[in-house]
């Protein structure tokens, strides 16, 4: 994602956070692409420790689906916390509505998180807002995508 976005607008500067494991993959996709300019790749688990840095923007992919609700919300709490205020954060994923029924393509997916992943499932939106809320974000939106894809917005108040 990092790839794309700095591609598509050259100007802009990110950073991806990865599992420690993960980054010499990371760091040799980003070298491979020749994008070492535009885009620094940092090692943390997000579950277990706060990000380096501070940010404007984050961008989470697929990726609170993968974790228990609890390790979401830690998850969530260290990259809010990392987020500048006046900051955004963006959750893509599959996000269910709150009768946990719909849309159709997430529910079938979330019985592939609760049998392939330990402690994985898709949460509600409704649960994303409650973990936005009490970590002091306000304006939050969830837009439909394709696919049974969500993308849950919300801001950081100055």
């Amino acid at each position: 994602m990092a790839l794309a976005i700095t591609n598509a607008y050259p100007h802009l500067q990110a950073t991806v956070i990865d599992l420690p494991s993960v980054v010499p993959v990371t760091q040799r996709c980003i070298e491979e692409n020749r994008a070492t300019d535009r885009i620094q790749v940092n090692a943390a688990n997000v579950v277990e420790e706060p990000l380096p840095g501070t940010y404007d923007v984050a961008v989470l992919r697929s990726l609170l689906q993968v974790l228990s609700p609890e390790q979401a919300f830690e998850a969530l709490r260290h990259i809010c916390a990392a987020i500048h205020p006046g900051g955004v954060i963006h959750i893509v994923g599959r996000i269910l509505d709150d009768s946990r029924l719909s849309p159709l393509e997430t529910v079938g997916f979330n019985l592939v998180f609760l049998n392939v992943y330990r402690d994985g499932c898709a949460c509600t939106e409704r649960e994303h807002r409650d973990w936005l809320t009490t970590l002091g974000f306000d304006h939050i939106e969830r837009k439909p995508l394709t696919n049974g894809f969500s993308v849950i917005t919300a801001h950081k108040p100055a």
